[in-house]
């Protein structure tokens, strides 16, 4: 029995009767057996899962991707002299999205236990895409400021949402797979908002409508059909999912069981938890290495179009097309790191090692004078795009417990993170981008230091831990719950 009694805590199995956090009352309930699911029902029970929620969801983040970079496409398809825009007016149209983007973020991650996802969430991408298809519209430069900042406001919310969604379902080593699958869809928008880009730039005035402006009521149209494919196929509970037969219901207690020092025993919200977020240092390690890899992030995919016309001298459509497998190498990259990171359950070390071929792309990109080799780098470039994003909020996620402190830290961390996308607006402001190349080199640098330095200091702690569990070391805390217990053991 002892040899099949493990259970998950943090990112690393432990066997139940050395763990500390499934309590005297918890075992008194239920025996060894409780807590222990068998292997290829497990699998079953994840795929059924992948099949039902990961497309859903990985198709909504494609669309506010899609939704919220189409600016940079529709600003090299017409945009810029039909509405007689300013490269400033264009960078702060960029930057003032991000100003209720923020806002929305903190609140969503405490709101999403609270209502209903499928309520909540389809919500959220009903109106952005209605706004979506409004800036189809938009007749001058005020009012593509307001689309703007509607659309940060319901866009902000969806992403945190839907990872937190993802850890309240999925164990911690399961975790950076499905990110990585949202994120490759990020990715996938890239290149196809580029392919439609390039299509929709020939139409002139069909219906009385530049090609830029059907841009936008196209991918507006597909968003609102997509909010209902949301509605109708979201849980209301994520921990009673109706499309679950009652074996499967059974197993999915299990791994609650499994898990309850990750999520927590109590399902009420706790300012105790919000709290322990703010005092966390891994909070704030994660939200600063966030704001740099966002930078790369945004910078890279707002502005690609714009380096490959205005920096490397291509035209609008081969700008446009040009894009697009720099897009899917981005994506396949992120696939690959991510269950790399899973398979080895190290987060860090994996996008430390790719930034360093992001940081050699900007170096060729700000000191090489062919277009050529240019251009090359910038595929470098794709190995830092999304990688360092998604693992480091995966490695975050993982890290910080019980829900409503990880919930917490992880609305900081996409908050925070995410201001670099205001800054990203104005660093990027001249042709050839000399500023906001070197800014996003810079922050390469400094996300690599600090992801160093939190391995290290991750290190230290699961050697302190261990040492007081084995009687070799005072422990000074006097209380440890969520991921400062003694057999919580850190991901690094």
């Amino acid at each position: 029995m002892e040899n099949h009694s493990e259970i998950d805590k943090g990112a690393f199995k432990v066997s139940v009767r050395d763990d500390q956090d499934i309590s005297a009352t918890e075992l008194e309930q239920g025996t060894v057996e409780d807590y222990f699911i068998d292997v290829q029902e497990e699998n079953a029970l994840l795929r059924k899962l992948d099949r039902r929620l990961l497309p859903m969801l990985a198709f909504m983040y494609f669309l506010s991707s899609l939704d919220r970079s189409n600016i940079g496409n529709a600003y090299t398809s017409g945009m810029k002299e039909d509405l007689s825009l300013t490269p400033r007016q264009y960078s702060n149209a960029v930057s003032v999205f991000y100003s209720t983007y923020l806002a929305a973020e903190l609140p969503a991650v405490w709101l999403l236990k609270i209502a209903k996802p499928r309520y909540y969430m389809s919500c959220l991408v009903l109106c952005w895409s209605l706004i979506t298809l409004f800036t189809g519209f938009v007749q001058s430069y005020k009012s593509l400021l307001a689309v703007r900042v509607l659309l940060g406001t319901f866009e902000g919310g969806f992403f945190p949402a839907m990872t937190l969604l993802i850890t309240m379902t999925y164990k911690p080593q399961e975790q950076a797979k499905r990110i990585a699958f949202f994120f490759g869809s990020s990715a996938l928008s890239g290149a196809f908002g580029g392919l439609i880009a390039t299509g929709l730039a020939s139409v002139k005035n069909a219906g009385g409508l530049e090609g830029w402006r059907w841009l936008y009521i196209i991918e507006g149209l597909i968003s609102v059909g997509a909010a209902f494919w949301l509605f109708f196929g979201l849980p209301d509970n994520i921990e009673n999912m109706s499309f679950l037969n009652d074996r499967e219901q059974a197993l999915m207690r299990t791994r609650s069981k499994q898990r309850i020092q990750y999520m927590g025993e109590n399902s009420k919200f706790s300012w105790k938890e919000v709290s322990l977020a703010f005092k966390d240092l891994k909070t704030y390690f994660a939200f600063v290495i966030q704001f740099c890899q966002d930078t790369i992030l945004y910078g890279f995919s707002t502005f690609l179009t714009a380096i490959l016309k205005l920096g490397l001298g291509y035209n609008s459509r081969q700008a446009q097309y040009m894009s697009v497998p720099v897009y899917i190498l981005a994506a396949i990259v992120f696939l690959i790191s991510a269950y790399m990171s899973d398979r080895f359950k190290i987060r860090g070390p994996v996008f430390f090692a790719y930034n360093l071929l992001g940081a050699v792309g900007y170096i060729i990109l700000l000191t090489v004078k062919k277009d050529a080799v240019k251009y090359f780098a910038c595929y470098l470039i794709t190995f830092s795009l999304y990688t360092g994003t998604g693992l480091n909020i995966t490695w975050l996620t993982n890290n910080v417990a019980p829900h409503y402190k990880r919930a917490t830290a992880l609305g900081l961390n996409q908050t925070l993170g995410n201001l670099s996308g205001a800054i990203v607006g104005q660093v990027y402001t001249k042709s050839p981008y000399v500023l906001g190349n070197s800014f996003s080199l810079g922050c390469i640098i400094l996300s690599n230091i600090l992801a160093a330095l939190q391995i290290i200091w991750l290190m230290k702690l699961n050697k302190d831990k261990a040492a007081i569990s084995a009687g070799l070391k005072k422990d000074s805390k006097k209380e440890r719950i969520g991921d400062e217990a003694l057999n919580f053991k850190y991901c690094l």
